[in-house]
């Protein structure tokens, strides 16, 4: 079957996963790939250089599940990307750059976002506990109603980030700049609400 941009919605799930293998390297291909072992490449199967336009066109282009559980994406540049309600559970986005990026009520629980870059991302209502964002910098970040229980922000840029509604229960945030940072009624580390 050849892939147009009618039919590519259409496609299986595998199918579609081995289309995009184009941006994506998969570790197996002689069994269906689990969706969270995915690892992105800047370069083409072809060897060919891809631009970030180029791989961001293809990672919004798939509208499957989103599953990116595990997926190992640090370093990369993935700014604009829509990955609303995906699940990027212990996914590593270390030194990743997801500036505006689209996050709302994403899963990103356990995900090590250590010295990321998350410039105006919007991570209303999205899942981090657990999640390591040590030196990350969260500068006028959306972070309203966003779970962050247990989360690591030592030493993250939190300057004029929006945590109204957030809930911070056991999350560490020593050393952290927190400067125009709005927290209402949100759960501070301590467990008591802010308001």
């Amino acid at each position: 079957m050849k892939v147009t941009p009618g039919n590519f919605h259409r496609l299986s799930g595998w199918l579609a996963l081995m289309i995009v293998t184009q941006c994506y390297t998969l570790p197996a291909l002689a069994a269906p790939p689990a969706a969270s072992r995915i690892e992105i490449k800047a370069r083409q199967r072809s060897g060919k250089d891809m631009t970030k336009e180029q791989c961001l066109q293809l990672i919004n282009s798939v509208s499957l599940s989103k599953d990116l559980r595990g997926a190992k994406l640090d370093e990369v540049d993935i700014s604009g990307a829509n990955l609303v309600s995906a699940d990027l559970s212990e996914t590593n986005l270390k030194k990743s750059i997801l500036k505006n990026t689209k996050l709302g009520r994403a899963n990103l629980a356990k995900a090590d976002l250590d010295g990321a870059i998350l410039y105006e991302a919007d991570l209303n209502g999205a899942n981090l506990n657990n999640a390591s964002l040590k030196s990350a910098n969260l500068i006028r970040a959306n972070l309203q109603n966003a779970t962050l229980i247990g989360a690591d922000l030592s030493k993250a840029i939190l300057v004029d980030a929006d945590f109204s509604g957030a809930n911070l229960t056991g999350a560490t945030i020593e050393g952290a700049k927190t400067n125009g940072a709005v927290f209402k009624d949100a759960y501070m580390p301590d467990g008591q609400l802010h308001q």
